[in-house]
């Protein structure tokens, strides 16, 4: 059974049949809220935990002076890793084409990545780091009003989708998020 996000994520998420079961789960949701299902791809989606565990133990064997590698390189090298694997093969819907489902046609699979690592960020940034921060206190949409509210996530996703962009990059960005007073 899916837990979803919770303050055991990461951990949980290191055996693959769960990490399988989480990924798509949110995946499933994130998707249906956005007017648009996909096709799963279990292999990719097991190719990409089998990566993303190998790099977290690589990590952890590089960086000894950590018990285990901090949330935001979990998140990093989740998002990274599933970009890179792409569990879903394609996305359809039913009804007429509109901006969020034009968004999930051209950039679904990086948006569901990075989405769900920024959320994992932001659960232990709020709750398991014991911050007193709001709902609110890390937004991705712009409040200013010569920048499109939807700016740094579609920039985002064009990036991972077209870029080269490393676990380090990914792990700049959710820094310069996150630890910024």
């Amino acid at each position: 059974m899916s837990k979803g996000l919770t303050g055991d994520f990461f951990e949980r998420i290191q055996n693959k049949e769960v990490f399988e079961a989480e990924i798509y789960r949110d995946f499933h949701d994130r998707a249906e809220e956005m007017g648009v299902v996909f096709h799963w791809n279990k292999r990719n989606a097991l190719d990409g935990f089998f990566e993303w565990s190998q790099d977290l133990k690589r990590l952890d064997f590089i960086e000894k002076k950590l018990e285990r590698p901090d949330h935001l390189k979990c998140a990093a090298y989740l998002i990274y890793w599933l970009c890179r694997s792409s569990p879903i093969s394609n996305f359809v819907f039913a009804e007429d084409l509109d901006d969020a489902k034009e968004f999930m046609l051209k950039y679904g699979r990086e948006y569901l990545a990075f989405d769900l690592g920024y959320r994992a960020a932001q659960l232990y940034e709020r709750k398991v780091n014991s911050r007193n921060l709001g709902e609110d206190a890390f937004p991705l949409h712009s409040a200013l009003d010569d920048v499109a509210r939807t700016d740094f996530i579609e920039t985002t996703c064009h990036v991972l989708k077209l870029k080269m962009v490393s676990p380090s990059a990914i792990l700049l960005v959710l820094k310069a998020v996150f630890l910024r007073p």
